[in-house]
């Protein structure tokens, strides 16, 4: 991973780690449902949009159309609904320490996944992980009182983490010279045909979205934290592969400089602690520095 690939990732990080703040605001008035069926909805009108002001091509063959088939399943409408769910039944801080897992999770299921789209797990994954999810409950002060949550909303989260992963070793199969804006269009979009029928069989009023109030965070969670966030999403899958989950790491990070810069928060003893820890798991992982030190030592 290069420096551009960081910042990326980074930005991704912002994206993704507002659309838990959007959820909450939505959720006051909205079904968990809801929140997602719109989300992919405005998400995909946005991407197409784009696609046309751009005039790009959507000449997909049927091996690719199944691979956006899977990732819309596995990286929109199953963890979408779990999240928007979950985060129904668990504190915040919960939420995000257990998302912080997608990474463990994606090393897992990425060793055994056929080849050749394996990638063994090694040591430094494994430990670099480890060390930023302890990291990550650092930062967020994680407490028992934290933990004495719904056990339901906890699975719902975890089966969310193990649900990117998956979607993340899909998405490596995309071939290189589709344009990112065309992948993320037709996830979203096939998303979006996937929970329709189910939207008209609970008989949704569509109307009623316009009326209340959570058509601004509905917007931000869609234009935002799904449609932008996916541009940047496909195109360092393409560089990065399955490293990408290493961004729900960066995520209360992120979450952190927000409330430090827009709500006046102090930074606490425990964020330094929890950000000194995150950021030497992601070193790690990396491995150039670990390789770096190796060629040194036996030198």
């Amino acid at each position: 991973m290069n420096l551009f690939d960081w910042i990326r990732l980074f930005v991704l990080s912002l994206l993704w780690g507002g659309s838990y703040i959007w959820i909450e605001y939505a959720l006051v008035t909205s079904t968990p449902l809801t929140i997602v069926f719109f989300r992919v909805f405005m998400a995909a009108l946005f991407l197409l949009c784009f696609c046309i002001i751009l005039k790009l091509s959507f000449k997909i063959n049927k091996r690719l159309f199944l691979i956006f088939l899977m990732m819309s399943l596995f990286n929109n409408v199953i963890p979408f609904n779990l999240i928007a769910w979950g985060q129904s039944q668990i504190t915040a801080s919960v939420g995000s320490i257990l998302n912080a897992t997608t990474p463990l999770f994606t090393v897992i299921i990425a060793n055994y996944w056929p080849k050749p789209h394996r990638e063994e797990a090694t040591l430094n994954r494994i430990i670099g992980v480890i060390i930023g999810i302890c990291g990550v409950s650092i930062l967020l002060g994680l407490s028992l009182d934290d933990i004495d949550n719904s056990i339901k909303g906890q699975i719902a989260i975890l089966l969310a983490g193990i649900s990117y992963a998956i979607s993340a070793l899909f998405g490596k199969q995309i071939s290189g010279n589709i344009h990112p804006a065309v992948s993320a269009t037709m996830m979203l979009s096939l998303s979006t045909i996937i929970l329709l029928p189910i939207m008209l069989f609970i008989g949704y009023d569509f109307i009623k979205i316009i009326n209340t109030d959570a058509v601004i965070p509905i917007l931000g969670l869609s234009i935002f934290s799904t449609a932008i966030a996916y541009l940047i999403f496909y195109r360092l899958i393409k560089t990065i592969g399955s490293n990408i989950m290493l961004v729900t790491l960066l995520m209360p990070i992120s979450a952190i400089f927000m409330s430090i810069i827009f709500l006046g928060e102090t930074i606490a003893r425990q964020h330094i602690i929890g950000l000194f820890m995150i950021l030497t798991g992601l070193i790690i992982v990396d491995g150039r520095v670990v390789r770096y030190l190796k060629s040194r030592l036996y030198a």
